[in-house]
């Protein structure tokens, strides 16, 4: 007989803490995605059931129901879920052009979908969020080429190419929680070389999530030899004057837009990246996830309390 796994209070704060954090985007998490999300513990799938299970102070403050984990009293999370994943799916099948034209521009070395969409958890308000690796010294370029060809497509107001960053650049900072969620959300659409280059560069992500594996490339082909080509004739022609020339107009004209950044701070105008996360919820995610940390916390407390006055010979914990 297997021996029952009783989890230790770290473990019981790794499985809550990897609950509510995805609680903070409306998503509950089924138990695949529960261990791989499990925040700096590892564990397979029958052991977080066994901690689950025999855990009074995860049963107080973590709900599993249809086979999701959400926080105790978010049932509505589970309705949400599915609305989200359909108006997903029906997005990124309304931006399949788009997002194909853009993996076979010149210098694009990997395509990821990020954000809400990389999750099936879009709104239909939601952008298409891509984060772009470019050849070096091309960043400038592709990100323009791309956004001229939304302007010409009128697919420009769903696009959002806010981090795009070349092969010369591929750590991210800070090497903290938020960044290591981001990247291990990531959804590789081209690029299977560069994708696992960029996990090695950012091996941070595993101090956090150890349970984390990289996805599966959608479309690990590599470039033709008509691409391959292209690139070189374009490196020995306009592309060395284009480059200049699109950092210097583009720069500008984000710099005009300064004063409407609500976040400068996640702002990178340099050779070899641009990251535009000129609102980003970094630090209001940061402090909402603290807060409901600690508001959870407080109900598992009470409800030993209440379990110890209760049951004063019984152990609750």
């Amino acid at each position: 007989m297997t021996p029952l796994t009783i989890p230790r209070p770290a473990q019981e704060r790794a499985v809550l803490q990897s609950v509510v954090y995805a609680s903070l985007f409306d998503y509950p998490v089924t138990l695949a995605q529960l261990r791989e999300g499990l925040i700096g513990e590892v564990a397979d799938e029958s052991t977080l059931l066994q901690w689950y299970e025999h855990s009074p102070y995860l049963q107080a403050t973590v709900e599993y129901a249809d086979g999701f984990f959400f926080p105790r009293g978010r049932g509505d999370l589970l309705d949400r879920r599915a609305e989200r994943e359909i108006t997903s799916r029906a997005l990124l099948d309304s931006m399949r052009a788009p997002l194909s034209l853009i993996t076979r521009l010149p210098f694009v070395r990997m395509v990821a979908l990020s954000g809400s969409l990389a999750h099936l958890n879009a709104d239909r308000e939601a952008d298409l969020d891509l984060f772009v690796v470019t050849s070096p010294r091309r960043v400038w370029t592709v990100t323009v080429t791309a956004l001229v060809l939304a302007h010409l497509g009128g697919w420009r107001k769903r696009l959002c190419l806010n981090y795009i960053v070349s092969e010369r650049a591929l750590w991210i900072a800070p090497a903290d929680l938020f960044s290591a969620n981001q990247i291990v959300h990531l959804r590789p659409l081209i690029g299977a070389g560069p994708y696992s280059r960029f996990l090695e560069a950012n091996r941070f992500v595993l101090r956090f999530y150890p349970n984390f594996a990289p996805r599966p490339v959608a479309n690990t082909t590599p470039p033709t030899w008509l691409r391959r080509l292209l690139d070189s004739v374009l490196d020995w022609t306009v592309a060395p004057i284009l480059e200049p020339v699109c950092r210097v107009l583009y720069r500008m004209h984000l710099r005009s837009r300064a004063h409407t950044w609500k976040s400068r701070d996640q702002v990178r105008l340099e050779l070899e990246c641009l990251k535009l996360h000129t609102s980003s919820h970094r630090h209001e995610v940061m402090e909402r996830f603290e807060r409901t940390l600690e508001e959870a916390v407080e109900i598992a407390e009470q409800d030993a309390l209440r379990c110890e006055e209760s049951h004063p010979l019984r152990a609750c914990r």
